[in-house]
């Protein structure tokens, strides 16, 4: 026992915390965790939303460099690439965005996760990029193509065909049902079947869109098609 002058001998104080301090720390961490945690949960969020936004804007350069090398036509997705003879728009544009030739699965993974894998996608399959081209610039007006579509037969495999290019989408981020390369959006029909093709809640209720002149957005999905509302800027001819 300590003594304390005048008073005698007195008990020792117990080394640690008592029960109370512990509760009041622990409440303390708990209280900062939640502060904490969403911050940074939110700040991760939005610099995964500025590299795709920034990995979308370069896909539309490389793009538009394809297209001056093949009579100004935008390359196609699957959607009718093998019916021309073609290579799909990824395989199609990666030289153009500073890769060199790449031969066999582990290189173009490599390339894939450069370009067509956005940091907020959770998918791991270099076969399907996070990114999907709008089948409106492959639709063909040939009688037998079966494309059938609000404005045909015009046709938009140019971008100088396109009415309005900073109003309609060129590349968008699909859900991983959706058809791999591209969206079959000449075939929706109300919002809901936007929302089903399109991963809208990617980026904080919104997803990443690339337009005709190059530029990109972060959308709601109903901004961007909403036949209720008039709205639809995937179909060149409705786009405004």
């Amino acid at each position: 026992m300590a003594e304390t002058p005048g008073l005698g001998p007195q008990p020792a104080k117990p080394d640690g915390f008592s029960l109370v301090e512990l509760i009041a720390v622990i409440a303390i961490i708990a209280v900062a965790a939640s502060v904490v945690v969403p911050v940074a949960s939110a700040a991760m969020s939005k610099a995964d939303r500025a590299r795709c936004l920034s990995k979308m804007r370069s896909l539309g350069t490389g793009i538009g460099l394809c297209s001056l090398d093949n009579g100004n036509e935008f390359p196609r997705s699957s959607h009718s690439a093998g019916r021309k003879n073609e290579i799909s728009w990824q395989f199609k544009i990666y030289t153009y965005l500073g890769e060199p030739e790449v031969f066999g699965p582990v290189p173009w993974a490599n390339v894939f996760n450069r370009h067509f894998r956005c940091p907020a996608d959770p998918a791991t399959d270099f076969n399907i990029p996070s990114y999907a081209m709008n089948v409106f610039f492959e639709l063909s007006a040939e009688a037998d193509s079966g494309d059938s579509y609000a404005g045909s037969p015009t046709t938009w495999r140019k971008a100088a065909s396109v009415p309005r290019p900073a109003r309609t989408v060129l590349l968008a981020e699909p859900r991983a049902t959706e058809n791999g390369d591209h969206f079959m959006c000449h075939e929706w029909s109300s919002l809901n079947a936007a929302r089903n093709a399109v991963a809208w809640d990617r980026h904080s209720k919104k997803s990443n869109y690339l337009f005709v002149d190059g530029h990109v957005e972060s959308l709601r999905v109903e901004d961007t098609f909403d036949p209720a509302q008039g709205v639809n800027l995937w179909n060149p001819s409705l786009a405004k």
